[in-house]
């Protein structure tokens, strides 16, 4: 599947940046290099291998089509693009196949007469090296597949353009350590400083040009697994080479002598992982606390009331659930207490919601001080709570009932026109696990029980007829 536009969006000036970029070069390269024959623009550093003519066209190519397939199009657009996306490939497999079958084509020197190739007696003036043919193909590779294998986990042209980039940033770090097998004139493996870095380009505008590849969700992904990669990749790369290139400079400056240099390298890369695996664990740590704490928050959240802290229906019933469970198993006793406030309203319309609030968040904190830590507690809506009392008899029922209307009763919330208190309902209805009733048979009856309670006058206990408590 293609990529939509807002998608492409972040990405497709970066491309085109990168593209351009390249062009520059190629184009200075061609003109200025070759065309009127400035040897410092072919070849930067002096003593090393130059951009030949033929890298600089296969170079400018693909950069064109990477300009023109940088967004998925149809038409003549793209049939251009894939055009000049097959010419560095071409050239690639050109070049590749005089080197393996040992014969010329005839093409080296086209379309400029390499001098200064002859006048050093290289056997092949004008022919680029073998790793750079081996570029030409992965990038021709990667140009054409551009809009392939979208559901694949690794896409095409990732596949391709990675093993480019490893062989151009092969040739850069030649260059840094100062290696002339990786830039000599003579090396197998000579690769222009310029080519290096437009190959480099090229392959980070082929990695975003599509952004659901699997490089740029390892590169942009907040799970652990793309967290740790980005944050390892400074360790396993860059610091081991910043570590080699300082300790060749302070050998050849006379610093250290070889062992003290190669001892120094060792313990610094040592304390270097040392380091890195201590602020990653460090991070992933921190990481792990933040979501037990969000974990907690959603558990609160889900199972918790708002208002009061207690349970809420939802968890309530469930707790409820789970003792019917283990009382049909195990012979567990227990009673179910419905509350309604009486006169709640009243209370709300006078004083305010936010007085309501407070009256509802104070009988919560007067019914959980009433009751047993094994108790269970719970707000079912509006000014209703339900209480599950464990393993008490009839008569304890009734008296721990009787203390919660006297605990409510005494709940104030100051108002200026004293309008400040408020009783309450209650309904019992005696957990029977043998009846076969479930949660919400339960709660069903306790509710009749507790609305004989509030018509009564309210402030009053009522016990369930269908399931009869008497008082000892």
């Amino acid at each position: 599947m293609l990529a939509t536009r807002r998608d492409r969006q972040p990405y497709q000036a970066a491309v085109a940046l990168l593209a351009l970029g390249v062009l520059v070069i190629v184009l200075a390269v061609f003109v200025l290099g070759w065309m009127l024959d400035i040897a410092t623009v072919r070849s930067i550093f002096p003593g090393a291998v130059g951009m030949k003519a033929q890298t600089a066209i296969g170079l400018g190519a693909g950069a064109l089509a990477m300009v023109l397939l940088s967004a998925p199009t149809l038409g003549r657009r793209r049939t251009l693009g894939l055009v000049l996306a097959s010419v560095p490939g071409s050239l690639g497999v050109a070049v590749l196949s005089e080197y393996v079958l040992g014969i010329s084509l005839g093409i080296d020197e086209l379309p400029f007469t390499d001098h200064d190739g002859r006048a050093a007696g290289i056997a092949y003036p004008g022919r680029f090296a073998p790793t750079t043919g081996v570029c030409f193909v992965l990038l021709s590779g990667a140009l054409l597949t551009l809009d392939r294998g979208a559901d694949w986990r690794w896409r095409p042209p990732e596949l391709f353009a990675l093993p480019m980039g490893i062989v151009a940033c092969m040739s850069l770090i030649g260059y840094a350590y100062s290696i002339p097998a990786f830039y000599g004139p003579a090396s197998a493996a000579k690769m222009a400083v310029h080519t290096a870095l437009c190959l480099v380009a090229l392959t980070v505008a082929l990695l975003i040009a599509r952004p659901r590849g699997r490089f740029l969700e390892l590169a942009t992904t907040t799970d652990p697994g793309g967290v740790m990669v980005r944050r390892m990749v400074p360790l396993c790369v860059v610091v081991p080479l910043a570590l080699g290139w300082l300790h060749l400079r302070t050998v050849d400056w006379g610093l250290f002598d070889d062992e003290v240099g190669t001892w120094w390298l060792a313990a610094t890369t040592i304390a270097g992982l040392v380091a890195m695996m201590w602020w990653c664990a460090a991070s992933l740590s921190g990481a792990d606390r933040k979501r037990r704490a969000l974990e907690a928050q959603l558990f609160a959240l889900a199972n918790r009331d708002g208002l009061t802290g207690i349970f809420n229906r939802h968890r309530f019933v469930e707790e409820l659930e789970v003792f019917l469970t283990r009382a049909r198993r195990y012979g567990d006793t227990a009673s179910l207490l419905l509350l309604d406030l009486d006169h709640f309203k009243p209370i709300n319309d006078s004083l305010g919601h936010q007085a309501g609030d407070e009256m509802l968040r104070a009988v919560a904190t007067e019914l959980t001080a009433h009751v047993r830590a094994s108790d269970v507690v719970g707000r079912i809506g509006g000014d209703e709570f339900a209480i599950l009392l464990l393993d008490a008899t009839p008569a304890d029922v009734v008296a721990r009932a009787e203390q919660l209307l006297a605990a409510i009763a005494d709940v104030r919330v100051p108002a200026p026109d004293g309008q400040n208190r408020t009783t309450a309902s209650i309904g019992i209805v005696a957990v029977d696990p043998a009846a076969g009733i479930g949660s919400s048979g339960l709660l069903e009856i306790a509710d009749i029980a507790m609305y004989r309670a509030k018509r009564a006058g309210g402030g009053r206990v009522e016990l369930a007829r269908d399931a009869p408590l008497r008082r000892a």
